[in-house]
């Protein structure tokens, strides 16, 4: 009967959790490119609540260049 309802609340809790953030997000803009940095290629994402920098896998010193 424990594991009945351990799996009804973990049942609820995950429905309680499923809300549609998609009809939240579909009014956010991202402005996405590439900056070179000391020779280095960065992706940078920037949206209204975040910033994010990647180092990119185009990058001369992942194909063997100069690595600083």
């Amino acid at each position: 009967m424990k594991k009945i309802l351990a799996i009804l609340i973990m049942l609820a809790a995950l429905l309680a959790s499923c809300e549609d953030s998609h009809s939240e997000s579909s009014n956010i803009h991202y402005n996405i490119y590439i900056e070179t940095i000391r020779g280095h290629e960065y992706i940078v994402i920037k949206s209204m609540n975040s910033s994010n920098i990647i180092h990119s896998a185009s990058c001369p010193c992942k194909k063997g260049g100069d690595d600083e």
